[in-house]
């Protein structure tokens, strides 16, 4: 098997069916414990950010809170790695929206200049304000206030690409109305509690996971600081989140993403971080021997797995569209831009399937 190979075998793949049941088809193999057994708590940082690389800083940090948490109890902050996870999330937002949002959304007439990215990594807050035409402040104040209203507000008026993109998908996806069923765990000890108790008694609850009983959604849209998530019930404005959370990380002060760990009892700990896709959560259990302290078990849910439930809110609006519509592949498109997986899928319609591979 070839390393390619290898590493798409690794990070799993999707088949991702429109207007069919079930919907979405694969996963990702759940390779924490296999992987982490037996080792040394600090390599759990180490390991994680190469199997999950999109977001590895993330995975980094949250490995660290966790297995920390797992050995000393309660653990402060560090707010570098706020700082950290709040720069990783910004790339990330701006990698997709660069790289992937001109296709997605509609090939804008004028494609995005890549040679910004270096803008944005030493001066975000001019950049962002390049992108908008006015302060992040100032749009973020109108986006509080009125989210529809803002984004199609500067859609209209902006020349720049990402506002062509978003004018001409509006319609499109302001359409796709799905009802909002936010993950609500950071900071809800009770909730998370009742999820590590799930993850120690069901082995196959990582890779479908459920809050409370029901699937839910995770986003930018749902974030802790999210008051009123259920605003975001079209595909276009969680799009419009996922920039409104740009602008926020552009801003010298913290955009509040949460990162936190919880002791549950000895030598276990959960810990989450908000990543650009959604809540991350990492489970270990340590276990002390003669020979030192070494991981018993470990467990990962990455964002991904909370939103391809496959009774979740993605999979059930890829499920009511009609196989045999023409408009289905971009609504399609359309869905999968806006929920983001970080695994690669295959869209699959029933007239034409497709051999496209879309890298997520």
């Amino acid at each position: 098997m070839t390393a390619t190979a290898t590493l798409a075998r690794l990070s799993g793949s999707l088949r991702v069916r429109p207007g069919q049941q079930p919907a979405i088809v694969g996963s990702r193999p759940a390779l924490a414990a296999t992987l982490l057994r037996g080792q040394p708590p600090q390599t759990a940082a180490h390991h994680l950010p190469l199997l999950y690389s999109l977001c590895g800083q993330a995975h980094r940090l949250t490995a660290e809170l966790a297995v920390n948490t797992a050995l000393h109890g309660e653990t402060p902050i560090d707010p570098n790695a706020q700082r950290m996870l709040e720069a990783e999330t910004r790339r990330e937002h701006l990698r997709r929206m660069l790289l992937e949002w001109p296709q997605l959304l509609g090939n804008p007439p004028v494609r995005p200049d890549l040679s910004q990215l270096h803008a944005w990594e030493h001066a975000p807050q001019q950049a962002m304000q390049a992108w908008l035409g006015e302060s992040a402040a100032q749009w973020l104040e109108q986006w509080d206030a009125e989210p529809f209203s803002a984004l199609n507000d500067w859609s209209q008026r902006s020349a720049h690409w990402l506002a062509h993109a978003l004018a001409e998908c509006r319609d499109e996806a302001h359409a796709l109305q799905l009802p909002v069923h936010a993950l609500t765990l950071a900071g809800n000890t009770q909730a998370l509690h009742a999820v590590a108790e799930q993850l120690r008694q069901a082995s196959d609850f990582a890779l479908h996971p459920v809050a409370l009983g029901l699937p839910c959604e995770t986003g930018s849209w749902t974030r802790k600081r999210e008051a009123e998530p259920q605003r975001y019930a079209s595909v276009w404005l969680r799009l419009g989140a996922r920039l409104a959370e740009l602008a926020r990380l552009s801003l010298p002060q913290s955009s509040g993403l949460a990162l936190g760990a919880l002791a549950l009892g000895p030598n276990e700990a959960l810990a989450w971080s908000e990543t650009s896709r959604g809540l991350l959560l990492h489970r270990v259990c340590l276990e002390r021997m003669n020979a030192g302290v070494l991981i018993s078990d470990y467990q990962v849910v990455a964002p991904t797995e909370w939103n391809l439930h496959p009774q979740g809110t993605l999979a059930q609006g890829l499920a009511k569209l009609s196989a045999s519509d023409p408009r289905t592949r971009r609504r399609a498109e359309l869905l999968m831009a806006a929920f983001d997986p970080c695994i690669g899928f295959t869209l699959e319609l029933e007239a034409a399937p497709s051999e496209e591979i879309i890298h997520a």
